[in-house]
This record gives C-alpha cells, sequence and structure tokens, in this order.
C-alpha cells in the first residue's frame, strides 16, 4: 500500500505529540515534513554523488529514525570488526537517545585480536564501566545496551523496546526509544505500536 504524504504528515503529528522533533518545535507539520524530505534528498544526493530524489514513502519508524534523541534504531548485524569502534559509536548513540542523561567520556574500545576477546570501557558518574562483549563475528552484544541503561541515573528517563505493530519486532534489528509512558500510550493507541513490558 503506498503511503501517501498526508499519512506520512499525519505521522508526524501523533509522533510530536509523543515528544519527538522537539527541534522543530516552531514549525507546522507540513513543514517539518519538508525539513526532512530536504535532509533526505541532500544526504541520498551524497550518497550518489548526483541530484537524488529518493521520495517521502516513509513507514513510522523510518520516518521517527529522524529524531536521534528519541529512537535509537540499529541492525544488530552491525559490521563489528576490530578497528571499526562500533561499540563506541553505538555508547555514544545511546547518550544522545537519553538526551544526554548518561554521558560517557573516555569511550574506549580494544580487541587483542580479530575475534576478540573485546574490552569496551568508559567513565561514567566518575567511575570507570568496563564490559567485555562476546565476540559473535559482525554482529553487536545486546550487553552493551543493559550496560548503558544501568549508568542511567536519572530514573525519569525511560528507555523502552519497540516492537513494531505486530509485536514482533524488526528481526534482526532494535529499536530503542525515549518515552514517557504518556507518550508511550499515544503511540500505541494511534500508531498501534507494542513495546516489551517494563
Amino acid at each position: 500500500m503506498k503511503i501517501t504524504k498526508e499519512k506520512v504528515v499525519e505521522n508526524i503529528n501523533v509522533l510530536r505529540s509523543a515528544g519527538f522533533f522537539e527541534k522543530y518545535e516552531e514549525l507546522t507539520n507540513l513543514q517539518v515534513y519538508d525539513s526532512l524530505y530536504s535532509i533526505r534528498k541532500e544526504k541520498y544526493s551524497e550518497i550518489f554523488k548526483k541530484p537524488y530524489d529518493p521520495g517521502m514513502e516513509l513507514g513510522v519508524i523510518e520516518l521517527a529514525e529522524y529524531d536521534n534523541t528519541r529512537l535509537l534504531f540499529l541492525d544488530l548485524e552491525a559490521d563489528v570488526a576490530k578497528d571499526n569502534n562500533v561499540y563506541i559509536n553505538v555508547i555514544n548513540a545511546f547518550s544522545k537517545l537519553s538526551n544526554n542523561q548518561f554521558q560517557p567520556k573516555e569511550i574506549k574500545e580494544k580487541w587483542e585480536s580479530e575475534t576478540g576477546p573485546i574490552k569496551v570501557s568508559f567513565i561514567s558518574n566518575d567511575s570507570l564501566v568496563l564490559f567485555e562483549p562476546e565476540y559473535n563475528n559482525d554482529w553487536l552484544n545486546e550487553s552493551v545496551f543493559s550496560t548503558c541503561l544501568k549508568e542511567l541515573t536519572n530514573k525519569d528517563v525511560r528507555i523502552v523496546e519497540c516492537l513494531s505493530d505486530d509485536g514482533f519486532g524488526y528481526g534482526q534489528a532494535i529499536a530503542l526509544m525515549r518515552l514517557t509512558k504518556e507518550e508511550q500510550k499515544i503511540l500505541e493507541t494511534k500508531l498501534n505500536l507494542k513495546f516489551s513490558s517494563d
């Protein structure tokens, strides 16, 4: 089924009512649509090295991805390898998702060989945090998320896993959202999204 411009604008409205796109608070829903469309065209034109229009037929999660302070959507087959710094990038992305309530410093990712062992460390709340994610080819070990969550000392910040509208999730990808209970209810009611229980 084709996703119309009207549907995308309607979804922008719902997402905004659930706290997304706060940096566009002065804009109308249509202006937010135009801004995101412009960003998409610029990004794809850079990829293809020529003017390119990818369209705006975006599903809800694809749309929500344009606010990385509210959604971290990540393929777990993440090209994890020595010198790729994937764990460092994920920890920084989690910091953005937390609205900087989680502020890791001096993040390091050390590999003893191409297949590990892997040691990841950072400073959080003036303490050294160290964990050793198990190597699994190029797959991300999900322990990185629980490690970051433990360091989130502001208990008012809720990060929940979105399981799509079918309740089964996104295959090999994970979708983490920063939402209050009220914001989550809006997405459940108006977009039929399902979430893992708290």
